[in-house]
């Protein structure tokens, strides 16, 4: 009996998420129609219990090898539960000088995840809102979908 590729990928999610310990949150938002846009930000609210632990923050992008250019400008804003609010530009870099994709993958599709904010401790327990945008000159571009993950250090 052969098995689906999409199948034998969520059969390796279900084991990966099950061996760590350490995984806080983690999320994919598919973007529609595999065109990342200016006015289509993602939006990620993550509940927070532990502000005694240090956490790793990282940004995830899946883009086909269609992305015509070497980096992905986000703009990423994070609010916390009383209301602050921290605002980046994020320069996230997908393909070398020569043109290799940084990130993983077979066929058309590529993953890149970066470490957006290391050692992080959350000041405050409650609900934090993670939003993503496309920052290019490019209003449209070949993203497929864009995640968040938080890792506690040292689970």
């Amino acid at each position: 009996m052969k098995l689906a590729p999409a199948l034998v990928a969520l059969i390796h999610l279900f084991i990966l998420f099950a061996c760590d310990p350490g995984m806080v949150y983690h999320q994919f938002r598919k973007v529609e129609g595999g065109t990342w846009r200016w006015e289509d930000p993602k939006r990620f609210r993550v509940n927070i219990s532990d502000t005694t632990h240090m956490h790793n923050i990282y940004l995830q992008v899946r883009h086909t090898v269609d992305y015509p250019l070497r980096n992905l400008y986000l703009f990423v804003q994070v609010e916390g539960p009383g209301g602050r609010q921290l605002r980046d530009t994020v320069n996230l870099v997908v393909a070398e000088p020569d043109g290799t994709w940084k990130g993983k993958g077979v066929s058309k599709l590529k993953e890149l995840r970066l470490l957006y904010r290391k050692g992080t401790i959350f000041g405050d327990t409650g609900t934090y809102t993670f939003t993503l945008e496309q920052g290019m000159r490019t209003p449209a571009l070949p993203v497929t979908d864009v995640g968040v993950r938080i890792e506690r250090i040292n689970p």
